[in-house]
């Protein structure tokens, strides 16, 4: 039996957890890489210029969205159709190792041309870089979405874990030793070969290359769509990036990429461990235990993303200014601490859509009209920053953001109950709100002191208001779960 094999067996024979316990596992798991992710850009914003750090960011969405091109359908395909192999997942597995090797001689192709015909020679030299990169990447992350199908959150936190940390280790001596922009590029290159090769060919022990068409096709018939409607998201949520270098600076690139992954690795986190918890439960609880099921399960989600989201986007609006002057490095931080609200306030609509509505898509096997609502978002906010860069500045980036991903969420919405009908705790939703409201009229008057003493203080004094006011509102039955606890 395959490595492979086992872990589909093992995690077909354990009953799921209830999703609140299987979502701090996961924040355990991905908690330690977040942290240091979070640090890199701390340390980057201190060590590289604003021209350096937009040149590394530019790279790194680069890498990004040709990951979703290349690689996207091959991990939404995993964890969809996995656990319904459970018994003999050798051929499914061998397939998309195949649609590995063709997508990845495809990218290799392209980057060379593109390499060779390129006038700039620090460029040329990032293009390939960025092959390698991407490359490394693309396995990495398949083999994640592998081990996030069969449940195994420990082994998924090792991974993340051994990626960040040399990642981090290998980077700041190389940006201390003169490669400036291209020092962080190596020491993520390096992290993700030893984590995704090293140590991920373990999940992979037995299995080998099958051109297995028929399975290759459906499997590409499913994930494309998706890869597409990625790549559309990836418009939204990086390509401003882009347009910031084109019609301002790499400077002014820099800055935003700085403030906008500061918001995600923080805010961005909490929204993301809860969908990669929730996505697989919600697949397993329709394949195995049918609707009510799954739409419980849903719920359960929605609650969760809100109850994490609402209070990390106002307590990231109110404290955004201490923020950026303890994180950001000094050409980052007065522009940064403008925009972090609106990066917030997106980074919450967004993670609602892509972890909740969209879903709809995926459950109910219509990914197609996903592709056509992430193309919707898309354009407004290419119009959008067209228009609101060159008078706004990187202020008018963040305003298409927020007004693009808000379109995207009732349009998300309002479609996918044609497609598979999405619970939403409305009431739930409420009692969210109100517990935020009360946490931002406690945190308002702190928000001038400054500092990193300041910083703890006014973060635990946020998380134990919200807390409190979220015991007494029973928000998510917060009150009925610590009792039964209690009562054990």
């Amino acid at each position: 039996m395959t490595r492979a094999g086992k872990g589909m067996r093992d995690a077909g024979r354990t009953t799921p957890a209830s999703l609140l316990r299987h979502i701090l596992l996961y924040a355990l798991a991905r908690g330690g890489s977040a942290a240091l992710n979070f640090i890199a850009i701390a340390v980057y914003t201190h060590l590289l210029s604003p021209d350096e750090y937009g040149r590394y960011a530019l790279v790194v969405a680069g890498v990004g969205l040709c990951n979703m091109v290349f690689y996207q359908w091959l991990r939404s395909s995993i964890l969809r159709f996995l656990p319904a192999h459970e018994d003999n997942p050798g051929p499914l597995l061998g397939a998309t190792m195949m649609g590995f090797v063709l997508s990845s001689a495809v990218a290799g192709a392209l980057a060379i041309a593109i390499a060779l015909i390129w006038s700039d020679s620090t460029w040329q030299g990032h293009v390939l870089l960025g092959l390698f990169l991407l490359l490394s990447l693309g396995w990495f992350e398949v083999t994640l979405d592998l081990l996030r199908s069969q449940m195994q959150p420990v082994r998924y936190g090792l991974l993340s874990w051994t990626k960040a940390t040399i990642a981090l280790a290998a980077g700041v001596p190389l940006v201390m030793g003169g490669l400036g922009s291209s020092g962080p590029l190596v020491g993520l290159l390096l992290g993700a070969l030893v984590a995704g090769v090293l140590l991920g060919w373990r999940e992979w022990r037995g299995v080998f290359p099958q051109r297995n068409w028929q399975t290759l096709g459906r499997l590409f018939a499913y994930g494309a769509p998706l890869a597409a409607a990625s790549i559309l998201g990836f418009v939204v949520s990086s390509s401003d990036r882009f347009m910031i270098a084109a019609l301002i600076s790499e400077g002014a690139a820099g800055v935003y990429a700085a403030t906008y992954d500061l918001a995600q690795q923080s805010l961005g986190f909490l929204l993301m461990v809860s969908s990669l918890a929730a996505y697989p439960v919600v697949v397993r609880a329709l394949e195995n235990h049918g609707l009510d099921a799954a739409k419980t399960r849903l719920n359960q989600n929605a609650t969760l993303l809100l109850g994490l989201g609402v209070p990390g986007a106002l307590g990231l609006a109110v404290l955004g200014p201490n923020i950026a002057s303890v994180f950001l490095g000094a050409g980052f931080r007065e522009h940064g601490a403008a925009i972090v609200p609106w990066i917030a306030a997106a980074a919450v609509l967004g993670g609602l859509k892509t972890y909740h509505f969209d879903l709809a898509f995926h459950l109910g096997g219509n990914t197609q009209k996903l592709v056509w609502i992430s193309g919707l978002t898309a354009m407004i906010n290419i119009v959008l920053n067209l228009m609101w860069i060159p008078t706004l500045g990187i202020l008018g980036a963040a305003y298409a953001t927020v007004a693009a991903v808000a379109v995207g969420v009732f349009a998300s919405a309002w479609l996918g109950r044609r497609v598979f009908a999405i619970p939403f705790p409305g009431g739930q939703a409420g009692r969210i709100l109100l517990a935020g409201g009360v946490m931002t009229m406690v945190l308002w008057p702190l928000r001038s002191h400054e500092g990193i003493l300041a910083l703890i203080f006014q973060v635990l004094m946020g998380v134990g208001v919200y807390g409190v006011a979220a015991f007494i509102l029973n928000v998510g039955n917060v009150r009925g779960r610590i009792v039964a606890c209690i009562r054990r």
